[in-house]
């Protein structure tokens, strides 16, 4: 009986207390109401007066943070944001007056905005009906620029970017890759086609730790914010591409980080690297020929040096700002 008394005046207790937090919870609330509300207004006011821009990413649709950071979409979606916030202007989804759709898979486009589309990934899914929905467009390839034409429509060349800036760091690696397996069996054809590895040589990305023997996984993630040390302590670092970005000329955006951070790019056969880095990325066409490449500049550092030093004076000039500056011209036309 005493247990049941004690038990019961437990609960009532329990009650009262809970009760108690409760009103004063709401107390709190209704006393800050209206000075919540001003805030709101005054944060609302303020957005609505300055030009509203909507960035559409690939990552926009990862339900889990942490796999969205692990792809290369987040961040550019990242770096635009940053440099369009510094310039004043509004970075939101509500209300936009511009969407800038960073094409790797179709999307739902605002209909009250003005819709511009960057097709910097995945080619082999534009179309007509595509491109239809948008009010400019710009590419990241000039060559694939000809077949937008054909489709009757026309495309400014804007090419890839970079926030890296050029960094001192011990030599750690030989040979590094970074990027997720892609379900591919077997993982990326770069990492294959290494054959027998005879050098310091890591890797990190999803896939990969049931794939390599242990000690040439590096990990999940490498943090993108520390990349350029990554990047500038190994002597090569490898870069591929998606087979139709590969063939439409479509350069990756992660070489332009490899070189300004101070690192040395090798890299699949791909024919806009020509054309924006002059010679200073190396270009394999087999695997024999990579096992080649990576023995001949691990072997001649003062050759290695030499396209380091010209690949990242042409990647330094390619910033985020000058991307921003790019789609403003088009966004201050149309205000």
């Amino acid at each position: 009986m005493k247990v049941k008394i004690a038990n019961y005046l437990k609960q009532i207790i329990l009650k009262r207390k809970k009760n108690f937090i409760e009103v004063l919870l709401l107390k709190i609330v209704f006393t800050l109401y209206p000075m919540k509300l001003k805030k709101f207004k005054k944060s609302l006011m303020e957005l609505l007066s300055k030009t509203r821009i909507n960035i559409i990413s690939p990552s926009d649709t990862t339900i889990d943070f942490y796999t969205s950071i692990q792809g290369g979409d987040y961040w550019v979606k990242y770096e635009l944001a940053k440099a369009f916030g510094k310039m004043g202007y509004a970075i939101t989804d509500f209300s936009p007056d511009v969407s800038i759709h960073l094409f790797g898979i179709p999307s739902e486009i605002p209909k009250s905005s003005y819709n511009i589309i960057w097709i910097y990934s995945h080619p082999d899914l534009i179309d007509k009906k595509i491109l239809e929905k948008y009010d400019k467009l710009f590419c990241l390839s000039s060559s694939f620029i000809n077949k937008i034409n054909r489709m009757g429509f026309e495309s400014n060349l804007l090419i890839g970017a970079t926030g890296k800036k050029p960094i001192k760091r011990k030599i750690k690696y030989d040979v590094i890759f970074i990027g997720n397996t892609k379900s591919i069996q077997g993982g990326r054809k770069i990492v294959r086609d290494l054959g027998e590895i005879c050098y310091n040589f890591k890797v990190w990305g999803r896939g990969w730790k049931d794939i390599l023997p242990p000690k040439y996984y590096g990990g999940q993630y490498f943090d993108n914010q520390k990349l350029n040390e990554l990047y500038a302590s190994s002597l090569i670092t490898l870069n591929d591409h998606h087979e139709d970005m590969r063939k439409e000329g479509f350069v990756s955006v992660r070489i332009f980080d490899i070189l300004a951070s101070g690192g040395f790019c090798i890299s699949d056969k791909n024919s806009g690297i020509e054309e924006i880095f002059e010679g200073a990325v190396p270009q394999y066409e087999s695997p024999k020929h990579l096992r080649e490449l990576i023995k001949y500049y691990l072997n001649n550092p003062e050759k290695r040096s030499k396209l380091m030093e010209k690949g990242r004076k042409i990647a330094l000039k390619n910033t985020w700002k000058k991307i921003t500056d790019q789609f403003l011209e088009e966004i201050e036309n149309i205000k």
